[in-house]
């Protein structure tokens, strides 16, 4: 399939879907659509799916763990003026150098298995680099792609990706908000939507809430490896780039759909936005496996499917190991949880 040129659109979409205008919103107001659930082995496997319109951009032929665990829940309320710095951007201001993003090079990744980080270069790239930078980064679905800030508790910084699935819920890898060998949960994550270079199109935000699942934060396990930030209530992003909407698939339907991943990757200094898609590799109960190029800085990225203008995350990409690039996979009880985070940021 030959991608068409890429064009930027003015029409903003609710929950994946651009067919609607979206509507400035009041605060309290949502820009959210219902998703239904959908059962873990469907019947959409003939859908046809697409591969996002990027310029320069061309396709190669290629239970109990999930028990929610969190930080704390007052911030959740809260207002962003009662901690944080007077010196937060607003929308459309710049970020000088002299603010040391280089501080946030490394993937918070190796905040949870650092002694993976000499060998990590080799593994994520397979082949040709084939990523595409997006830009600009304030149509959809890039504006609802967040770079991330990460703040250990002990004062180390790296980065991370997130994707937003309500006004006020990001949607990340679990190595993101809890980082094993940093401390565990951190101590703030900045959420920036749509970053590209110095210019933060919607702003940036602070969240302090973060959740997980037992088996990334207890028994650190790869397939379990997903969390989210809920920022304040007055903090709501989402309101004003639409968000993704999220589904369980079954394996013939990944085995055949075209995979889209972008995200903020480290080597390419960490403030823009690069894309790829392919078809899966392979699938197991709870990871996909792709040939999909990243790197260090992309983890918590969405995996999605377009089906004409609808996109659904399917799974978040967790990096790359000698086993190839993958991605924790939205499977039900995985569902369930970001439903039920979603809920919490609307």
């Amino acid at each position: 399939m030959k991608p068409k040129t890429f064009s930027e659109t003015l029409r903003s979409p609710k929950n994946g879907n651009d067919k609607e205008q979206l509507m400035a919103t009041a605060p309290g107001t949502g820009v959210i659509e219902n998703l239904p659930g959908q059962s873990y082995m469907g019947t959409e496997s003939e859908t046809e799916t697409e591969v996002e319109q990027v310029e320069g951009f061309k396709m190669s032929k290629p239970g109990e763990a999930d028990k929610e665990l969190y930080n704390r829940l007052s911030t959740e309320n809260e207002s962003e003026s009662s901690y944080i710095s007077s010196s937060l951007e607003e929308a459309g201001t710049e970020v000088t150098e002299e603010e040391g993003e280089g501080a946030f090079m490394r993937d918070a990744f190796f905040a949870s298995y650092p002694e993976l980080y000499e060998k990590s270069i080799s593994e994520v790239i397979i082949g040709t680099d084939d990523r595409v930078r997006i830009s600009p980064t304030t149509s959809f679905p890039w504006r609802a792609i967040c770079s991330l800030r990460i703040t250990a508790q002990n004062g180390a910084r790296f980065i991370g990706t997130g994707w937003l699935v309500a006004p006020r819920t990001i949607i990340t890898a679990g190595h993101c908000v809890y980082l094993h060998a940093q401390g565990g949960w951190p101590k703030s994550i900045e959420v920036i939507p749509g970053l590209n270079d110095a210019a933060r199109p919607y702003g940036s935000y602070i969240g302090t809430s973060f959740r997980s699942v037992s088996g990334w934060v207890n028994d650190k396990k790869r397939e379990y490896d997903y969390g989210c930030i809920i920022l304040p209530r007055a903090s709501r992003p989402g309101d004003k780039t639409g968000v993704f909407g999220f589904a369980v698939k079954d394996n013939p339907y990944l085995m055949n759909a075209y995979l889209n991943l972008s995200g903020y990757p480290g080597d390419k200094g960490g403030n823009q936005q690069w894309f790829m898609a392919r078809k899966a590799k392979s699938v197991a109960p709870r990871v996909i496996y792709y040939e999909i190029d990243t790197m260090g800085g992309q983890s918590g990225s969405p995996v999605w499917v377009k089906v004409g203008n609808a996109r659904y995350a399917v799974g978040i990409h967790t990096n790359g190991l000698i086993t190839g690039n993958s991605a924790t996979r939205i499977v039900q009880p995985v569902f369930n949880n970001i439903q039920a985070w979603k809920n919490l940021g609307m």
